[in-house]
């Protein structure tokens, strides 16, 4: 019995002792301190130095993915920048379906991004990307009537980004087998909020 209490003793003291440095020495409690706004930035590389691709993603998804590209726009035959942009402040929407049709380079595969089964894998296919002042056409040296929804998205997609900042462009699609009516890109980006 005396054990008991010896033990007992001993953890009660131990308690109180460990208790001691977590009642906080006499720090009063305050209220919220507002520190201002939330830092905002933009987490993609300047448009004169990348592109925005559209892949699917693993679960189906359709993603942009932001890809750096080493030369800037030159102004190549059948692109063109998109109005009000400046031709050496944007990557032509030429070298974006380019590589769009080139498929997604390691990093990006083993992230388990790929292409549309329908959309094949040949950046030669890319001919010419006419951007005009309301529109986008893509020419492609394929029969576009072939390509499955989930192909043309990602054209779509690819192009409009390329050529307007916001996607905010229709896309039309031209093969050797005729053209498409003119497409939207489905996704919009979330706008940023007030700085």
């Amino acid at each position: 019995m005396r054990k008991r209490a010896f033990r007992a003793v001993g953890l009660t003291t131990l308690l109180v002792l460990a208790g001691a440095p977590l009642s906080g020495c006499g720090i009063q409690e305050t209220g919220v301190v507002g520190a201002g706004r939330p830092p905002v930035g933009d987490l993609l590389p300047p448009r004169d130095s990348r592109v925005l691709l559209f892949f699917f993603s693993p679960d189906d998804e359709l993603l942009p993915v932001p890809r750096i590209v080493d030369v800037p726009w030159q102004g190549g035959p059948g692109s063109s920048p998109s109005e009000g942009e400046e031709a050496s402040g944007a990557l032509s929407p030429l070298t974006a379906v380019t590589a769009l049709l080139d498929g997604p380079n390691k990093a990006e595969r083993r992230a388990g991004l790929r292409n549309a089964p329908s959309l094949p894998r040949e950046a030669s296919a890319a001919d010419r990307v006419v951007t005009g002042d309301s529109t986008v056409e893509v020419r492609l040296d394929l029969r576009v009537r072939r390509l499955s929804a989930p192909a043309r998205d990602q054209l779509v997609c690819t192009a409009a980004f390329a050529a307007h900042t916001q996607g905010a462009l229709p896309v039309t699609l031209v093969g050797r087998d005729g053209r498409l009516a003119p497409a939207d890109c489905s996704l919009r980006p979330v706008p940023a909020p007030a700085r």
